[in-house]
Parts: C-alpha cells; sequence; structure tokens
C-alpha cells in the first residue's frame, strides 16, 4: 500500500494546501456491470477457445490458427485479465483535494495526472452505495458512461474526471462543496 498523502503532495504547487487525499477501493471485485460481463466474456472466450482448439486439432490451413489467437487473447482478458487490470490501476491511483483543484493521479507504467480546478466544477453527480461508498463525478455524465468505464481497457481515459470506488464519498463531496462555495462571486 503506498503513501496517498505523500504522492499526491508531490504534485502540489508551492501556493497549494493538501485537504484530503486516498485511494480507491482496493483488491479485485464484482460491479453490477459484471452481471453482462461475465456472461458475455464466458462466450466470446469459450467460442475463441473452442474455435482454436478445433482448428489446431483439425487439418486446417495456419492462417485459420493466427486468425483466432487475437479472439482467443481477448476473450481471455475480458474473462480474467480485465480483473487484473483493474485492480492494478487502482493500487496506481490517488486521488487529492486542495484548497485549489481536484488531482487525480493513475498509470500503470506511466503516470497521468489530471487535475480540475475547483472553480471549472460546475456540475457535481455522487453514485453512492449502501455502505457510504461510491463515485464523485465532477462533470455531468450519462449514466451509460458510468457502467461503460467499469470496463477500461489499457490505455482507455475517463471522458469525465472521477473519484472512482472511494470507501466514504461523503467527506471528499462536502469538501468539493464547500470549496465551490467559498468561490468568489464573478461579475457578470
Amino acid at each position: 500500500m503506498y503513501d496517498h498523502k505523500a504522492v499526491v503532495s508531490a504534485e502540489l504547487d508551492a501556493s497549494e494546501t493538501l485537504l484530503w487525499s486516498a485511494q480507491p477501493r482496493q483488491g479485485m471485485f464484482l460491479r453490477p456491470s459484471d452481471s453482462m460481463m461475465i456472461p458475455f466474456s464466458m462466450l466470446w472466450g469459450g467460442f475463441a477457445i473452442y474455435w482454436e482448439f478445433q482448428v489446431i486439432t483439425g487439418d486446417a490451413p495456419l492462417f485459420f490458427m493466427l486468425l483466432g489467437l487475437p479472439f482467443v487473447f481477448i476473450g481471455l482478458y475480458l474473462i480474467i485479465g480485465r480483473f487484473f487490470y483493474d485492480a492494478k490501476m487502482r493500487e496506481k491511483t490517488f486521488y487529492g483535494i486542495t484548497d485549489k483543484r481536484v488531482i487525480i493521479l493513475n498509470g500503470i507504467r506511466t503516470k497521468a495526472v489530471r487535475s480540475v480546478a475547483i472553480e471549472e466544477i460546475t456540475d457535481m453527480h455522487v453514485y453512492e452505495g449502501p455502505n457510504g461508498s461510491g463515485i464523485i463525478a465532477l462533470a455531468p455524465e450519462a449514466i451509460s458512461n458510468l457502467y461503460q468505464s467499469d470496463l477500461m481497457l489499457p490505455g482507455q481515459t475517463e471522458s469525465v474526471p472521477r473519484l472512482n470506488h472511494l470507501l466514504d464519498v461523503h467527506r471528499p463531496y462536502a469538501l468539493i462543496q464547500q470549496l465551490r462555495k467559498n468561490l468568489p462571486t464573478r461579475p457578470d
């Protein structure tokens, strides 16, 4: 486990103060979208593996063996690989809220820093689970985007900046709301 406060603090400007930091929920777990992804991945992977087995044990040309390999690899990623990738990505993800911005750090091989200034957050949505955990979206998004982003592919980024899988969604949400309230009013 990383010291999320130290990791986020390394990204701060001299004039910023870190008010909150955390990491998303760690380890492997199922999500609501898995109720559809697991059967789909089993069908895809099962068919691809069956195809490849038939081609290899049959008298098929080499072309058909090679043709099936990408589908087998995709199937294996959908069945099991995505769980490992997701867990590793969340292990390398850090969130911070300063007096000026919200910071999202992530990346397995290379670090990506995404920040949203407090004054740029005009519409914020909270998706809360029954145990107080949840997601904070820092911009409007369609509910379909919420479930689509559960299946992150390597190299893919979310279209809407989000604090995902927070164990306690109330504290950072209240903090961002308070910071938004304290912004100086702009003349029209």
